[in-house]
Parts: C-alpha cells; sequence; structure tokens
C-alpha cells in the first residue's frame, strides 16, 4: 500500500453481512458493509477446526503479506488482516479486501478477440508491478482474472505467491496452467509467470487448454508438443499466435525475457487491430 494511506482496519470498524459471495478451499467470502460509512468491502473468513486447516490460515497470511508490497489498480487490494482466538488458540484469521463487483474471466461469455486483447494488456501491465517488487503469482489461470463492470481487471488470488529471497519447499500451482519447472523443480519466478500467462491466453483465445499433463523440461520446445492456437482459432492475429507460442515454449530460457517484452508484442498487436489500450469502455459492462 502506498505510504500516506489509511487502510480501513477490522478493529476500528462495525459491519453488516450482507451476503456470502463464495467459498472455497477453508473459507467463506462474505460482502459486508462499513455501518458508518455504508461502503462495502469483501470479508475473507478462514475457520480453523483442527490441523488440517493451518495450510489454510497460512496462505491467508501470506497472501496479507504479499499485498502490502503491491499497489495496481489491475491488483485486488487488501486492507486488514485480523487474527481470532479461542481459549488462547488460532481459531481462524479474517482479510479485509477491496470488493469487486464482476466476474471471473471465466465467467463472462463469449468476449470477443479485441476484448481479450485489452484484457490481457491490463493483466500484463499488472504482472509487471508484481515482478519489479519481486512478487510472482504462480497460479494465473482465468478464475484468478476479474473483470469489473467499469471493464477494468483485477488480478486476485495471491495465496500462493512467492516473494523473491524467500524458501519454495512445495509444488504449487493448477497443472493446467503450470509451467514445467514448478512441477519438477518447484520454480516460481517471472519465468513460470510467463508460462502460466501464455497457458491462459491460450485457454482463452482457443477454448482449450495448453496442457494436457505437466510437460516435462527437456523435452522440446512447446511448439512440437502444443497444438498452434491459430489452428484452434483462424481468427488469431499470426503474432497473436507466435506470442502465445513464445510463452508456452517448456525450456524457461526460451520464452521472453519478462513481461516488457510480452507487454510489448501484445501492444503491437493491439495497435495493428486498431485498438487502443485506454479503450477499457468496450469491456464495460452494459447491465
Amino acid at each position: 500500500m502506498s505510504k500516506g494511506s489509511t487502510s480501513p482496519k477490522l478493529s476500528d470498524m462495525q459491519y453488516r453481512v450482507i451476503n456470502t459471495l463464495g467459498t472455497g478451499a477453508g473459507s467463506t467470502i462474505l460482502l459486508i458493509a462499513d455501518k458508518k460509512t455504508s461502503k462495502r468491502y469483501a470479508l475473507k473468513v478462514i475457520k480453523r477446526a483442527d490441523a488440517d486447516d493451518d495450510i489454510f490460515i497460512a496462505q491467508a497470511q501470506h497472501e496479507y503479506e504479499v499485498l502490502q508490497k503491491l499497489n495496481h489498480s489491475t491488483i485486488l487490494k487488501i486492507h486488514d488482516c485480523r487474527t481470532r482466538r479461542r481459549l488462547f488458540r488460532l481459531s481462524g484469521v479474517d482479510l479485509l479486501m477491496e470488493y469487486v463487483e464482476g466476474k471471473t474471466l471465466d465467467e463472462v461469455e463469449a468476449p470477443t478477440l479485441s476484448q481479450l486483447v485489452l484484457i490481457f494488456l491490463q493483466v500484463a501491465e499488472g504482472m509487471i508491478h508484481m515482478h519489479r517488487r519481486g512478487v510472482f503469482h504462480g497460479d494465473l489461470k482465468p478464475s484468478n482474472i476479474m473483470l469489473t463492470k467499469s471493464g477494468r481487471v483485477k488480478i486476485i488470488d495471491f495465496g500462493t505467491a512467492w516473494v523473491r529471497g524467500h524458501d519454495k519447499d512445495r509444488v504449487q500451482g493448477t497443472p493446467y496452467y503450470m509451467a514445467p519447472e514448478q512441477a519438477t523443480e518447484k520454480v516460481v519466478d517471472e519465468r513460470t509467470d510467463i508460462y502460466n500467462f501464455g497457458a491462459t491466453l491460450y485457454r482463452m483465445f482457443t477454448g482449450h487448454y495448453a496442457n494436457v499433463g505437466i510437460p516435462k523440461v527437456g523435452e522440446g520446445g512447446a511448439r512440437t508438443k502444443i497444438r498452434p492456437p491459430i489452428s484452434l482459432n483462424p481468427n488469431l492475429p499470426a503474432g497473436l499466435n507466435e506470442t502465445i507460442l513464445a510463452c508456452l515454449e517448456t525450456s524457461p530460457e526460451r520464452r521472453p525475457e519478462n513481461m516488457h517484452e510480452v507487454k510489448k508484442k501484445l501492444s503491437a498487436i493491439a495497435k495493428v487491430m486498431g485498438l487502443k489500450e485506454t479503450d477499457v469502455d468496450i469491456l464495460a459492462d452494459d447491465e
């Protein structure tokens, strides 16, 4: 969070629960409203019933620490983390987060090619920001990208993100989008995020998964293993087809060097298509 900004704190807030937004692994997400200001927030509630829930508690605390390092319009803001105790034992954790009214990318109905290019330009901007700060998402996929009603992107779910300099001792990620080295070497870095990004592009532009199983390092380039996206969607510009395949190279050193390079390619594609990066109005929900 930026210096000088004031974030709401759960200890100072009286709120009412409006409804349940969703449930996930070990958590429930509630839509709440501050009784004083009427401002709405998302409250992620993680309860600890036994030792099996410790992983969810740790992920929630980790997500809070990670998001404190980031401050970008395309990244979900997190305001507070409250630890709950009962009889001197940890009973749960609450995360107070920005409420995003919208849909995840896999819930958006029939986005056009132009809309997707504009969406992924925003995603690339967010990833550039996090990489500058030594944060690597490690689990980018359509369900972790939200599109607000105003057409803005929000990248969510940093519970398994890796911070440069920290230990990484287990495999994390989603097999359909995971880079080979994530599965074999527990690596998460800028190049694995680029692979995750490419796999997400592939899914959204073709309707198919790039990974049927986890590709193995050293088996050759992705071009010999993955069906070219343009063969599944003939409307893809050739440059976009090449960019997706470049991100999906199985050898990390053969992928684009960084997200700046990927965004530059997407910007060039958008220009050829007659799109401006500020054209988010065409992504807005008309309802």
